[in-house]
């Protein structure tokens, strides 16, 4: 069975869940008397509309997505599931929106009403969200230092930390047949003073935020982090606890 179909049945189920889930909720919700008629006069127009415009809405004009036969793993961040988000697609929000983000070709696939799947234009994308992760659209920065894709933000302040997602394809022979996997992998990069710089290591960051370098190197032997065994969550740390002393 192909990823397109697994695809196409879990959006199906997820779509039919979350129905569920917002019909039972607005029944488990207490009724105002004084704005009830208001309320249920403005929910009703408002569905209406959108199932009328279901179609032609923006987030629905894409390419189909066929996905990849004869790969033994997948292409998606975090799994191999619909997450139900919310993205910005030029310049209007969609909220509660089944979508699953391609980290191979960098982007956002979402459900047609037809059942299809859509990859959306990743230029169109400003930014999106799901489980509590926020994906960015940026641009080429003056030195070249990012390309244009999506970046996860991690941490936000005085410096920003963003992660670039990405799966690349390896090839190799067993047992007289050709293998094509995903490779996952993840590159770091920080934003301070309108720069950004690659982290690679612990070394460059720190001369980075050198102001603080000492009490970051003890609150790091306190949290009994080390770069080379959870890089993602040491340079979450270093990043919050500068920010915190920077506000």
């Amino acid at each position: 069975m192909n990823e397109h179909y697994n695809l196409t049945v879990q959006m199906k189920k997820l779509t039919g869940f979350l129905f569920l889930f917002s019909f039972l909720y607005t029944v488990g919700q207490p009724v105002d008397s004084t704005n009830m008629k208001l309320s249920e006069t403005s929910g009703i127009a408002a569905s209406l509309y959108f199932t009328s415009q279901a179609e032609t809405l923006a987030i629905h004009n894409g390419r189909i997505f066929y996905g990849y036969p004869g790969m033994i793993s997948h292409a998606f961040y975090p799994e191999l599931i619909m997450q139900n988000g919310s993205l910005l697609y030029d310049g209007t929000w969609y909220h509660n929106v089944s979508l699953i983000y391609d980290v191979f070709k960098d982007e956002v696939i979402t459900l047609h009403p037809n059942s299809s799947l859509i990859r959306l234009f990743s230029e169109r994308v400003q930014q999106f969200y799901f489980q509590g992760q926020k994906f960015v659209h940026l641009s080429p920065d003056k030195d070249h230092v990012i390309k244009s894709g999506f970046y996860q933000r991690l941490v936000e302040g005085a410096v920003i930390i963003f992660a670039w997602r990405h799966k690349i394809i390896e090839e190799k022979i067993v047992d007289v047949k050709l293998e094509r996997k995903f490779i996952f992998s993840t590159q770091y990069y920080v934003l301070k003073d309108g720069s950004y710089h690659v982290i690679n290591k612990q070394k460059p960051l720190l001369e980075l935020l050198k102001d603080s370098k000492q009490s970051i190197v003890q609150h790091l032997k306190t949290q009994k982090l080390k770069f080379k065994t959870d890089k993602e969550k040491t340079i979450v740390q270093i990043a919050e606890f500068y920010n915190q002393s920077h506000k």
